[in-house]
């Protein structure tokens, strides 16, 4: 019976994952449909390069920002030193941009492991984080479409009711941290919830809270550079916008580094802007190159040596059993 609730589980899962290929491309192909080639490249010829660079050092330092947010989560229980976890930041979002289905947080259970911080623990935080930024977006973008004239009305309340979830979903954890014992939860629930020990630190977490906050406007500045660098003229608040939806599409990781759903929230949230499609279409591409090459030409380096660190580990591991297990056999035939 199990075998068929997961096999069944496995087709939804499956039949999903296709059905929201197929919006994907078909609002791709929506937007595009009537593009114009010629103004497209042009647009990229009239591109200024020193925003460009000022996106790609943002994206860095959204990266250290991340790894600060991990450092003010794990501490005081996993003293974990800043620059391994930038290191493990790195090596985790080059996985994710290169292999689909988030491998980057499978590759991080494994990372963290190596400092002895338990699954569930890294599990809990993970979710945390995500929650957390999330918030943090919140707070920047409720005030977004009060400050873009001529977007839809409907706008407004959307944006306000994610807010409002995301709030919601907060405190949620929090009571759970504060008034729920891991003993009288189910087994499978108590490593999570006692992986959210910081959310009792109200100081710690307002400062991962404000960590994150900090990580979400860098990006936010970085869409703002690279909208500057096409000479698309938007005030500060459509960037904000704009990454917005770009972090609402790519909820569903379906392509590795969010290729396909990236796009489709860039292009629907600039076209509500009013902005060309010629003109959505390279910040897009503009935009999602420096979110994504900067991870990989920096973190790949760092995925790879821990790999294979990893490989060596394994095999030193099957050497040790053998010895012991051929001592044990000598050890039975005296």
């Amino acid at each position: 019976m199990s075998g068929h609730r997961t096999d069944l589980k496995r087709r939804l899962g499956i039949a999903f994952r296709v059905a929201f290929i197929a919006a994907t491309v078909t609002a791709l192909w929506w937007f595009l449909r009537g593009i114009d080639l010629k103004a497209l490249v042009e647009t990229f010829h009239r591109a200024m390069l020193w925003p460009l660079v000022l996106a790609a050092l943002l994206n860095i330092g959204s990266h250290c920002v991340r790894a600060e947010g991990w450092r003010v989560m794990l501490g005081p229980r996993h003293r974990i030193p800043f620059g391994r976890l930038l290191r493990y930041e790195l090596a985790a979002q080059a996985a994710s941009a290169i292999s689909p289905a988030r491998a980057g947080e499978v590759l991080r259970f494994w990372l963290l492991r190596q400092d002895a911080v338990p699954a569930a623990t890294t599990g809990a935080l993970i979710v945390l984080k995500k929650v957390l930024g999330a918030v943090g977006l919140a707070v920047l973008v409720t005030a977004a479409p009060w400050l873009l004239p001529g977007l839809p009305h409907w706008i407004r309340g959307f944006v306000a009711v994610f807010a409002a979830l995301m709030v919601i979903e907060l405190v949620t954890l929090v009571f759970v941290a504060h008034r729920v014992a891991p003993d009288k939860l189910p087994k499978f629930l108590r490593g999570v919830v006692g992986g959210m020990y910081f959310l009792r630190d109200s100081r710690r977490m307002f400062r991962a809270l404000a960590v994150m906050l900090v990580g979400e406007a860098a990006d936010a500045a970085a869409a703002g550079a690279v909208l500057y660098a096409l000479g698309i003229d938007l005030p500060i608040a459509a960037a904000v916008m704009v990454l917005f939806f770009i972090d609402f599409s790519n909820m569903m990781p379906i392509a590795p580094g969010h290729l396909g759903t990236f796009e489709a929230g860039a292009l629907y949230s600039l076209n509500l802007l009013h902005v060309s499609p010629d003109a959505a279409f390279a910040f897009a591409l503009l935009f999602h190159a420096q979110q994504v090459l900067p991870q990989i030409v920096v973190g790949l380096p760092f995925e790879l040596r821990l790999l294979v660190r990893r490989q060596r580990g394994d095999a030193a591991a099957l050497a040790e059993e053998g010895e012991h297990t051929g001592a044990g056999q000598r050890r039975s035939a005296d």
